[in-house]
């Protein structure tokens, strides 16, 4: 069973409310996907919990049985493992993604330094003004390579 590894980022920017990034790969390195998502303003799930959402989404329509997300920030992926309380205000999106995992059949969340993957982190640093809030656009991998 191949395992697809995701890397998430996500960032602020003037005239919206962020972004968020998710670049997957199958473990054997058969193709890439980065898909981006604009976040509506208002949104009251944090952009890190966000991100690992739009991760746990795509890792799912992608039919991942076997899933290791990367993110940015060591306090969600601490939090996200049991290893620390969840702030009030983060507990909705917390709850969606403990949900999303029993998808799997094995699932696991890291901290990834933003660094170590840098095809998330520069998809969300220059989303494009093409895309609408709460749209997502996505780079395709051939469908030889997206079938597990």
């Amino acid at each position: 069973m191949r395992t697809l590894r995701v890397a998430t980022a996500w960032c602020a920017g003037p005239g919206w409310h962020g972004v968020c990034a998710a670049a997957l790969r199958w473990e054997d390195g058969a193709g890439r996907r980065v898909v981006v998502r604009r976040l509506r303003g208002g949104d009251p799930v944090p952009p890190a919990y966000r991100a690992v959402l739009l991760a746990l989404g795509e890792a799912r329509r992608l039919r991942a049985r076997k899933v290791v997300v990367g993110v940015g920030d060591a306090d969600v992926a601490s939090q996200i493992a049991g290893r620390s309380a969840v702030p009030v205000g983060a507990l909705g999106g917390y709850l969606q993604v403990r949900a999303l995992l029993h998808l799997f059949r094995s699932a696991e969340i890291l901290y990834l330094a933003p660094a170590c993957d840098p095809d998330a982190a520069a998809a969300a640093s220059r989303a494009g003004a093409w895309a609408r809030p709460g749209q997502s656009s996505c780079a395709d991998l051939p469908l030889w390579a997206a079938a597990s």
